[in-house]
């Protein structure tokens, strides 16, 4: 756990009446990084939501999904976002908070009101987003691994498979015959 992030309850930030900002500097436990989580984290209670914005970055080391090589990513999250407090938001609720119900901006999660915020939870979800789906190790890839020991041999006809001989004396039988073409 990074110190500091630790849950907050709601209520705490709502009696604050301003906005709480941390400092993040630590270890994510669920993301493995090569350097310490940096940046900062600000939340503040406003009725039915919960405005959340951060600056985050770190550095974590990945496995390319081609060549199976290691290189290291950057990850930057640079987020801000809407967090609904109470059930689930109907239009009358959402025109009341001064949202849009057809398209309420950045309101993409539901908390419950006596519940807590976990600023770490967060943290690991907006570093999440960043990660790739697909690694890849960049353009200049050497693509899959080739076991250079094992040179490939080209095939010869006494490797085929008995089972395709009728289908190989066919094709055989099909071809002119090159040698009476003169």
């Amino acid at each position: 756990m990074i110190p500091g992030l630790e849950p907050v309850p709601l209520r705490e930030l709502q009696a604050l009446g301003t906005s709480r900002v941390w400092n993040v500097e630590g270890q994510l436990e669920a993301i493995q990084s090569l350097t310490p989580v940096r940046g900062s984290l600000r939340a503040e209670h406003r009725g039915n939501l919960l405005e959340v914005e951060g600056s985050l970055q770190t550095i974590v080391c990945l496995r390319c999904d081609r060549c199976l090589g290691r290189f290291n990513q950057e990850l930057k999250a640079e987020s801000k976002e809407l967090i609904w407090l109470g059930g689930e938001p109907t239009d009358e609720l959402l025109a009341d908070a001064g949202l849009d119900p057809e398209t309420p901006d950045g309101l993409v999660d539901v908390l419950d009101p006596r519940g807590d915020f976990e600023p770490e939870r967060w943290v690991f979800e907006q570093l999440s987003l960043q990660m790739s789906v697909v690694n890849r190790c960049g353009d200049l890839c050497p693509g899959m691994p080739t076991h250079a020991a094992e040179p490939r041999k080209p095939s010869s006809a006494a490797a085929v498979d008995p089972r395709w001989k009728a289908l190989r004396d066919l094709q055989s039988s099909l071809q002119p015959d090159r040698g009476d073409h003169g």
